[in-house]
């Protein structure tokens, strides 16, 4: 093979692969967007701009003169300003292109508006595109699609149409021909064959006019049959009076049995008495009323429909269509439910979850103190203790080291405190001047020396998936609890603590959260009516304010926010009895928790139409808890050592409960939804030691786990340093 021959043959392959992509050329162009609300909230008391959602309708990557066309599946729709727009045919009641402003689409009743116009004039328009509902059963939708200027486009479908004006009589072979000729977006065109009654109407309100259509007998008389385009040679009509299904051999084909009878005038098919064969017609066309009628193929019409998409392995080049799904809240019967919003419903799902997280750290702060007292036994002196790491699926963002120094060691070391001049003596004077102290002094003759002060922190980054709805969450919270206790008896214990605690929580990852700001004062007893039983009590009286950011258009990042209060009741009792097997002692528990939490009403603030109030509401709740601790008692020469295992079952009873909300801009309707637990049972386990020195000195180390109905879990290490002054 020559050398001559191979660069001829490059050549000759070169110039084929060149010609191929002049004859396709057409069919490549650029590509646009369409940017459309997520959601809108709307009523039929007045027009609701769409950019108040907080995301502007707009399109781009388009260049030359567009159409676009905006439809309402009910309700009303307009825009009200066409600045440098041009008329569009068939659209706001205009019967033909126009370069006229189409001032005509600001109209208060119209259901489809459309201009042509330049993108950036377009945008200008849609800024102003508004929608009011008309009281329709459902969810109205709202349609925006943009074309190259000079088709008409049928969202329905997604076919494009041009109804073409010959200027003259033109018969239907004629126009057949040309429409076959003719290419749009990428499309190869076809007289128009309607296959439903959406689409007769769709054409009729664009042509208005006598036109041709795709239909003919010729072949075969009665026999209509669509010539051309994707339903070529499908039967739609039988017989000339149309009111047969089946004759001579001809059939209808499935899905045309709507052309079966004659249809009155104005409505989808033949209009009366049609098609009759009058002269030997066998071509059809559709009257200015929107019926069909058949001609010759010579008769006077002027005016045909060219359809343009369908075609298998056809697809436009250039097109852009989104759908808004309208809440029309007015609406009678919609089917709008404010808390389908996953945002929403995770959020009010979090901030229940968040009260009951906290409620649940502030009784195992107390209820863990108390247990520590009878492990070691230790009551008398000045205490600071416990500082508690919770690590639950670490953020490695977090100076877990330096928020623990600056919230807790510096702020409650003994060194922190001598700093500031807090010594022992000024700690019983506090404590002296309480009023509860006072009345405990008067009352049952207790002394405030001899009360102990203990401290518990609480440091937790990373939270837990808890798998609201569709939606997970993070949380990290810091708590810090001081309390003081002292013995009534020898077999009893009281005290009280005061907490403070802090939480973040994040709603997925689109930018909605609350920050949560807790405080309670609780009091506790454990009581031994007999050797190795106790019982425990414990009863706390809370407060929570909740500052929320919500989303609302997850685009645009549009965001409502709110504050949240809650009071809360709680409390829990719990039995303990012990087995001591030589230095091993096993203690057995099962208690009782209960809470009541009001929940006050409150209101959203932001710029968008979604913001909510929400109603009062009361929380109840129960849990029951199981559990064993495996201790020893171990001495050495200047310590004694108290390791210990826990193992802790705990059953959530708590009901649903019941929130109402309305949006502010419509409260005449109300949604509900059921707030039900996000987990029905907890299975903890925790072990560690407590060291005492004779030195005054007390260490605790704690290794625990809560796994959460197989949906998350939370890690704790604690250390725990006491001294006695």
């Amino acid at each position: 093979m020559s050398i001559n021959f191979i660069f001829m043959r490059i050549i000759y392959i070169f110039i084929k692969a060149l010609l191929a992509l002049v004859l396709v050329w057409p069919n490549f162009s650029f590509a646009g967007n369409v940017t459309m609300p997520s959601s809108l909230v709307a009523d039929t008391s007045t027009f609701v701009t769409l950019s108040d959602s907080g995301t502007t309708p707009s399109i781009s990557g388009y260049t030359g003169t567009l159409l676009v066309s905006v439809t309402a599946s009910d309700g009303n729709i307009k825009v009200t300003t066409t600045t440098n727009l041009k008329r569009a045919s068939g659209y706001c009641g205009y019967s033909s292109d126009s370069d006229d402003e189409p001032t005509d689409c600001s109209g208060n009743s119209l259901t489809e508006i459309g201009f042509r116009g330049t993108q950036d004039d377009i945008n200008t328009a849609l800024a102003t595109l508004a929608f009011k509902g008309d009281g329709t059963t459902g969810s109205p939708t709202v349609t925006l699609s943009v074309t190259p200027a000079g088709s008409l486009y049928n969202s329905a479908n997604g076919h494009y149409y041009k109804v073409v004006n010959h200027g003259s009589s033109i018969t239907w072979s004629a126009a057949k021909t040309a429409a076959e000729a003719s290419t749009f977006n990428g499309l190869s065109g076809y007289l128009a064959s309607i296959t439903s009654s959406s689409e007769n109407t769709f054409i009729d309100e664009k042509a208005g006019v006598n036109a041709w259509l795709g239909g003919t007998d010729r072949d075969s008389e009665g026999c209509w049959k669509w010539s051309g385009g994707p339903d070529d040679g499908k039967i739609f009509t039988v017989g000339n009076d149309a009111d047969n299904t089946t004759s001579g051999g001809c059939t209808v084909d499935t899905g045309y049995t709507v052309y079966e009878k004659p249809f009155g005038a104005g409505e989808f098919g033949w209009n009366s008495n049609e098609p009759n064969d009058a002269g030997g017609e066998d071509r059809l066309h559709i009257k200015t009323d929107g019926t069909w009628n058949d001609y010759s193929n010579t008769q006077n019409v002027q005016y045909y429909v060219i359809e343009y998409g369908g075609i298998e392995g056809e697809t436009a080049t250039t097109t852009g269509l989104t759908t808004l799904t309208i809440s029309s809240i007015e609406a009678s019967g919609s089917t709008h439910q404010a808390f389908d919003d996953k945002q929403l419903a995770g959020m009010v799902e979090a901030q229940t979850e968040s009260v009951k997280r906290w409620m649940f750290n502030s009784t195992n702060s107390v209820m863990g103190r108390m247990e520590q007292y009878r492990r070691t036994g230790l009551n008398n002196g000045l205490k600071f203790s416990d500082f508690k790491l919770a690590l639950a699926n670490n953020d490695g963002n977090q100076s877990i080291e330096d928020r623990l120094k600056k919230h807790y060691i510096n702020e409650y070391s003994k060194a922190g405190l001598d700093s500031q001049g807090l010594t022992k003596d000024n700690v019983e004077n506090f404590i002296s001047g309480l009023p509860l102290t006072k009345y405990l002094k008067n009352e049952f003759s207790m002394e405030p020396k001899n009360w102990a002060v203990w401290s518990n922190g609480l440091i937790s980054t990373g939270g837990i998936d808890l798998s609201v709805g569709e939606l997970g969450r993070r949380s990290a919270s810091e708590g810090f609890t001081i309390g003081a206790d002292l013995n009534l008896t020898e077999n009893s214990l009281f005290g009280f603590a005061l907490r403070d605690e802090t939480e973040n929580v994040k709603i997925s990852t689109d930018g909605s959260k609350f920050d949560s700001d807790n405080l309670n004062i609780s009091f506790y007893n454990t009581w031994k009516p007999k050797n190795d039983n106790f019982i425990d009590t414990f009863l706390s009286f809370g407060e929570t304010t909740q500052v929320t950011s919500r989303v609302v258009d997850v685009a645009n990042n549009t965001k409502v926010a709110g504050e949240l209060k809650s009071q809360q009741i709680y409390g829990a009792v719990k039995y303990n009895f012990a087995k001591n097997f030589k230095n091993i002692t096993f203690s057995n528990y099962s208690s009782l928790n209960f809470s009541y939490v009001m929940f006050d009403k409150y209101s959203e603030t932001g710029a968008s139409n979604l913001k909510l109030s929400f109603d009062d509401r009361d929380l109840e709740s129960t849990s029951l808890n199981f559990g064993t601790v495996v201790s020893s008692d171990l001495n050495f020469i200047n310590s004694r050592l108290f390791p210990y295992l826990k193992i802790e079952f705990n059953e959530d009873l708590t009901e649903n409960s019941t929130l109402k909300a309305s949006y502010l801009s419509s409260s005449s309707n109300q949604y509900t939804t059921d707030i039900g637990k996000s987990f029905s049972s907890m299975v903890g386990m925790e072990t560690g030691f407590d060291w005492n020195f004779n030195n005054g000195w007390d260490l605790t180390t704690t290794i625990n786990r809560i796994d959460k109905n197989g949906i998350g879990h939370q890690n704790y290490l604690k250390f725990n340093a006491v001294r006695i002054f």
